[in-house]
């Protein structure tokens, strides 16, 4: 029986409950540092096709395609190259942030399946170890909703030859239920060559009791992606849309996951475990023909336990992390007269705890630390190369808040944060050498206040982060090496509107720095990091059923991919981007139409310095169109 719509909300984003920062359910408002959290609304009235396009609108985030894949890299306050490797990312609380120098497969998460994205920003080495320098993005997917029956189906097209088709489906009762999300897309996209066939599926079973929660969740994809390669500055004058050499070249990628789990209560203590198995296959042709297999097994037993000290309210939680990660690579002899066959593996066992204090009702002040090993070892089977290496890390973390009433709260945090070598660092595919290099370490410093004024809000933070043996990868060089010590530091500020009950707005800036504080290259610029961001949006819903939103993205230049000695003489340039989306309701119907880059700018997010004495760059998209239509039922 056909669902009818109901009148479309206030795009807000607004306190929810999330999980990010404990790893068990909190109010936003009860942790001492703030996590963002965008909700379903917002996500629906978006203008973004993709998580990283949502992302990137907002303060301290950077993204920028340098593949040619859907699979863009997503950057947490300005680590360039490196970004992937320092942004931590979950899903329903598990890591899927790869071990080796490959992005988030952002495209196997279809923003239909989404219920929130909380982001902590500088965050979540403490409680999920390492890569969170930049910080920590946690995406939670939807669950059965109680006693409902509901559906949707849904399809679209766009420019550029694109079709998509969604379904989704929710079955539960009081205790019983089950969530299933699919999504398929084909297009040729924007670059000749570059055609995209990607598949997805998600299901969600859970049993809800009086004193807890069962659940077993399972996802799969399948995509199938021609890579069009970057473009000469030549060759972009000439036609930016053209393929470049070596032509044929294309990556295959199917995986699923598994994550079983329960929650339960014991008193006033709560109970949590996640089991999870991820595995992936990669078939890729580029300069070489490789073959990576990678399968994840991970055991993640918690504990959450209020308990009162000294006329103090204390909440601790407290956790074990195991982790084992398979990597089966096969490089076959394109340019080069030797087959590679590595076998990799990392084994990672940490504990941890975060205890946080009331100590009046408007000072929250938390501490939490993380002991961690990890063991790594690489064997070349072709070679006889190899090696191996175990280390102890540490991670800490202080953080406090205060309100002065209900309208403004102060709050500060110190830590520090490591990340690991993954196989790619230790290993080259292109000369089979094996480098074991040190881990990265970080200590974190910032400091911020939100503040609340009738339907406005605004937060403003100042961070920084001194990084020792940073690890790098030339893209010139094709080498792995430790950095010199480098520096991040910056502003981020963000306001959000709600002027009337159908007009809302928001905007943010971001200021950040990245440099070499030592060595050959101190003073210098870090590459691939804009100084100056900023985002303006506006969601104006002028009749019941009918809203307009409209989204301008601005990134400031930034010193080219491989000139970390600042002497190109040039940046890659800064652009905007206008995008809008009309969205209305119509019984059961949702229609959605809208446009992408409005003004047709013609720029990149990566170019790659080449000394010979210029670039080589992946040309975004102009401007291009999309509807769609989607059915509702219960």
């Amino acid at each position: 029986m056909a669902g009818y719509a109901q009148p479309l909300k206030p795009v807000t984003i607004a306190d929810e409950i999330v999980v990010t920062a404990t790893r068990f359910r909190e109010p936003q408002q009860e942790l001492p540092v703030g996590v963002m959290v965008i909700n379903e609304e917002r996500i629906r009235a978006s203008t973004a096709a993709t998580v990283p396009e949502l992302l990137k609108q907002f303060p301290g985030i950077q993204v920028r395609d340098n593949s040619g894949s859907p699979n863009q890299q997503v950057d947490l306050r300005g680590f360039g190259i490196t970004g992937d490797q320092n942004t931590l990312v979950l899903l329903d609380g598990q890591r899927i942030s790869e071990n080796e120098l490959t992005t988030v497969n952002w495209a196997a998460i279809p923003l239909a399946a989404i219920e929130r994205i909380e982001i902590m920003r500088g965050s979540g080495a403490v409680l999920y170890g390492g890569g969170a320098t930049g910080g920590t993005i946690n995406i939670i997917t939807k669950a059965p909703r109680k006693n409902s029956k509901s559906g949707f189906l849904g399809a679209g097209g766009s420019s550029y030859n694109t079709s998509d088709y969604r379904a989704g489906l929710n079955l539960a009762g009081d205790s019983l239920g089950m969530v299933v999300n699919a999504s398929h897309l084909e297009t040729d996209n924007y670059r000749d060559a570059n055609r995209l066939r990607q598949q997805n599926a998600q299901a969600d079973l859970r049993l809800t009791g009086e004193r807890g929660t069962l659940y077993a969740k399972f996802g799969g994809d399948d995509q199938q992606l021609l890579l069009p390669n970057a473009l000469t500055e030549a060759q972009i004058a000439v036609n930016r849309r053209q393929a470049a050499a070596p032509f044929g070249s294309y990556t295959n990628m199917s995986g699923g996951y598994v994550n079983l789990g329960g929650e339960f209560k014991l008193g006033d203590a709560e109970f949590a475990l996640n089991g999870g198995y991820r595995g992936r296959q990669t078939n890729a042709a580029l300069f070489l023909t490789v073959a990576t297999q990678v399968t994840v097994r991970s055991l993640t037993p918690r504990v959450k336990v209020p308990f009162a000290l000294a006329g103090t309210n204390h909440t601790l939680v407290a956790g074990v992390d195991w982790e084992d990660w398979d990597f089966d690579g096969t490089a076959a002899p394109t340019f080069f007269s030797t087959l590679k066959r590595p076998l990799s593996t990392q084994r990672n066992r940490a504990v941890y705890f975060q205890d946080s204090v009331a100590l009046s009702a408007a000072t929250l002040v938390s501490a939490g630390a993380r002991l961690h090993r990890t063991t790594f070892g690489t064997n070349d089977i072709a070679s006889g190369t190899a090696a191996s290496s175990e280390r102890d890390l540490r991670a800490f973390e202080v953080s406090a808040r205060h309100r002065f009433g209900e309208r403004v709260a102060v709050y500060g945090k110190v830590g520090n944060s490591f990340r690991v070598p993954n196989v790619n660092d230790n290993y080259s595919l292109f000369t089979g050498t094996v480098a074991q290099l040190e881990p990265q370490t970080s200590h974190d410093r910032e400091i911020g206040t939100d503040l609340t004024l009738g339907r406005a809000s605004y937060r403003l933070a100042v961070y920084e982060m001194d990084v020792s043996n940073e690890i790098h990868f030339n893209p010139v060089t094709f080498s792995n090496v430790n950095l010199a010590p480098t520096q991040r530091y910056g502003f981020e500020g963000e306001g959000k509107w709600q002027f009337t009950a159908g007009l809302s707005a928001f905007a943010n800036y971001t200021y950040a720095v990245s440099r070499f504080r030592e060595g050959a290259f101190a003073g210098n610029a870090v590459p691939l990091v804009p100084r100056h961001t900023a985002n303006l949006g506006a969601a104006w819903q002028f009749m019941p059923r009918t809203r307009l939103n409209a989204v301008v993205n601005y990134v400031g230049e930034q010193v080219f991919d491989g000139d970390e000695t600042n002497t190109f003489g040039r940046r890659m340039p800064h652009y905007t981007r206008v995008d809008l989306k009309l969205n209305h309701e119509m019984g059961a119907w949702l229609l959605s139409a809208g446009v992408r880059n409005l003004l047709n700018q013609q720029y990149f997010s990566y170019g790659l310095f080449t000394g010979f004495p210029t670039f080589i760059a992946y040309p975004a998209a102009e401007r291009s169109w999309f509807a769609s239509a989607q059915y509702a039922f219960r």
